[in-house]
């Protein structure tokens, strides 16, 4: 076993959230967005600032945390879990039980330090309402689930609470979440 193994043994034991974010010296995902994640939400709230200027009315969540679902043989749930602060997942939950119904989205994303960052928006035109939401996932280890969202046709987008209350969403045209180059290479491939 070598040092490197062993130091990331020893971590784990000590303490495993730690050695899931770190590999050798290699940062984890979230420590590689934390750089970026200021410029997230100020892109976010830049973005409902823009439909609040056209009307509409807008929620922003803000993720105390964002993991990638990647399916396996226990568990076939894929795309984005968003942990976000109660208060907002029962504004949420207000606007689905009134009249919102978000059937449309738009996403605004960028590559960065092997990451994929985007702000989401989810839309109902007829009521002008809009959720936002930023994210954020390694373009590396989310193959499985980009895989699985092609599969199906859709994106899905898990939002919930420390107590797993959760607002599932989708999103039809999954490239739009893929990294820019994928995306691009996919277009071009249709258009042959």
């Amino acid at each position: 076993m070598s040092d490197d193994e062993a130091d990331l043994d020893e971590l784990a034991d000590e303490d495993p959230a730690a050695a899931f974010e770190q590999v050798g010296d290699i940062p984890g995902t979230h420590l590689r967005a934390a750089e970026f994640w200021d410029d997230i939400v100020a892109d976010m709230e830049a973005t409902a600032d823009e439909y609040e200027t056209q009307g509409w009315e807008t929620l922003q969540l803000h993720p105390g945390d964002v993991t990638a679902l990647v399916p396996d043989e226990d568990d076939e749930e894929f795309g984005l879990d968003v942990l976000v602060p109660d208060d907002e997942f029962g504004e949420l939950e207000s606007l689905l039980d009134g009249d919102a119904s978000f059937d449309s989205y738009e996403v605004f994303r960028a590559t960065a330090d092997g990451l994929v960052l985007f702000v989401v928006a989810m839309e109902d035109p007829d009521e002008e309402v809009a959720v936002l939401y930023p994210a954020y996932y390694d373009a590396q280890n989310a193959q499985p689930m980009l895989a699985a969202a092609e599969r199906a046709g859709e994106m899905r987008t898990y939002v919930r609470t420390l107590t797993n209350e959760q607002v599932e969403f989708t999103h039809r045209e999954p490239e739009n979440f893929a990294p820019e180059g994928d995306a691009e290479t996919a277009e071009a491939a249709e258009s042959n």
